[in-house]
């Protein structure tokens, strides 16, 4: 669920349930990735705005979001773990991304170009322009991927072409920029390769490219020679630990590394602030009273 047509703050502070994490509000509009309050999704929990149906719901948050179990789990949040769309932040020129961000969503394309020349000019500042570009990008590719998973094979061939460019290019990438790309691929379960069934090309891959990635090394997880373990309770604990770090909340950003000592004096407080806002009453859950 992605909560859309966000209040203004007064009318947020008035009527939206809300908690504090320190001195920060926070309320069902805060969470920006992925849109609204944590869910346990590996429990098939999610968010809905306005009325459930015959099943009740879990949860109920002002001024009208609800909780409610789906029946089908999804644990796709491992795949998806450390991957968020870059965000506009403080250092970005305000007054130039509304401008673009307006004209674009408009199809007003014309600075296209020359906005892009920015990011191949050291000497110019463009960084919010990768962001303007790849979220208008996904924006115009989300209904050919939609497309594409209702079986149509022209959107199929699109995707796929989309998939096997871009991840060409990130290897290309990769390897000229070894610290830079490692600096995310530590922190991820997953990374985009491309897969040969041949032997030789794919000892090649892992060779000169995988193992270099370090991939999942700075996750606070141990990913080599490790099992996955099934268990509902590490798989809460892990959708958790991937929900915080995709928020743009100072209480989100600010944590250290997690590792033995700071999940007990730092990740802890606010992981029980936000799991208690979605589930103020853990033990009326039936999966959490099994647990």
């Amino acid at each position: 669920m992605l909560i859309r047509g966000i209040p203004g703050a007064e009318e947020r502070e008035r009527n939206a349930d809300s908690f504090r994490i320190g001195d920060i509000r926070i309320d069902a509009y805060s969470f920006d990735v992925p849109g609204c309050p944590f869910a346990a999704t590996c429990l098939g929990h999610r968010w809905t705005e306005g009325e459930v149906g015959d099943g009740g719901y879990i949860t109920k948050l002002r001024p009208g979001f609800y909780l409610s179990d789906s029946g089908r789990q999804n644990n796709d949040f491992i795949k998806n773990w450390g991957v968020a769309m870059p965000r506009f932040d403080d250092d970005d020129d305000v007054d130039e991304v509304h401008l673009h961000v307006n004209n674009f969503a408009r199809g007003n394309m014309e600075a296209e170009k020359g906005l892009g020349a920015t990011l191949l000019d050291p000497g110019k500042y463009g960084d919010w322009v990768a962001k303007l570009f790849v979220q208008t990008a996904w924006r115009l590719i989300r209904p050919v991927v939609r497309a594409a998973e209702s079986g149509n094979m022209t959107a199929i061939s699109a995707v796929t072409f989309l998939a096997h460019s871009t991840t060409h290019a990130l290897e290309g990438i990769a390897k000229k920029n070894w610290g830079m790309v490692n600096q995310l691929s530590k922190n991820r379960f997953y990374w985009p390769v491309l897969h040969s069934e041949h032997p030789e090309l794919n000892t090649r891959q892992k060779d000169e490219l995988v193992a270099g990635l370090h991939i999942g090394g700075g996750t606070g997880v141990r990913v080599k020679g490790a099992r996955l373990s099934p268990d509902r309770m590490a798989m809460l604990a892990l959708e958790l630990i991937d929900f915080i770090g995709r928020q743009g909340f100072d209480a989100a950003t600010s944590l250290p590394a997690l590792n033995k000592e700071t999940a007990k004096s730092h990740w802890w407080p606010v992981v029980r602030e936000i799991f208690s806002f979605s589930y103020p009453d853990p033990l009326g859950v039936e999966e959490f009273r099994e647990m």
